[in-house]
């Protein structure tokens, strides 16, 4: 992958969690929590650096409140679309070639690629994702052939309620 994911926040989090992403702000902030939870043990194997923009204008975290230690989480302002924001990230970058956008939006996904981003749907990342955590659990299984039965879970603290991602 490249060195840089930039991820339409709330785009994903639609896609994870059909059917309830637009419901009350607790939903909201606990699908967007649980996305965070999903990305954070991924940061160094999809990518170095990962930038995820929720749209302010949808209940965003408490003032100073910091949702992730390793994942940048950006609210575009009130007067702006996260998808705008998205856009101007990547074309205010110094090497947008390094940058993947996640982001199923097809305007969006179009401005990105003009900066010089690459971009992939966010149903194809989901793919990526389920592809990284088989590829992890065969790597663990293999471990366990010589060591003390590792899980999954002793490595990754994933949310419960992964319906979006669960492997095949």
């Amino acid at each position: 992958m490249k060195d840089w994911l930039i991820i339409d926040g709330y785009n994903l989090v639609h896609q994870l969690f059909p059917g309830n992403s637009h419901a009350d702000s607790g939903i909201v902030a606990k699908n967007r929590k649980n996305l965070l939870i999903l990305l954070e043990p991924l940061v160094n194997l999809l990518a170095s650096r990962i930038t995820v923009v929720f749209d302010g204008r949808i209940a965003g975290p408490r003032p100073g409140e910091k949702e992730s230690e390793v994942i940048d989480v950006v609210y575009s302002p009130p007067n702006m679309s996260a998808d705008t924001v998205i856009e101007n990230i990547v074309w205010k970058a110094a090497n947008p070639e390094v940058i993947l956008v996640v982001t199923s939006d097809r305007m969006e996904r179009d401005a990105a690629s003009a900066s010089g981003a690459d971009t992939i749907a966010s149903s194809l990342f989901i793919e990526k994702i389920r592809e990284e955590r088989s590829r992890l659990r065969d790597k663990i299984q293999s471990l366990n052939k010589s060591k003390n039965n590792i899980k999954i879970g002793d490595i990754f603290d994933f949310p419960a309620d992964t319906s979006g991602i669960k492997p095949h």
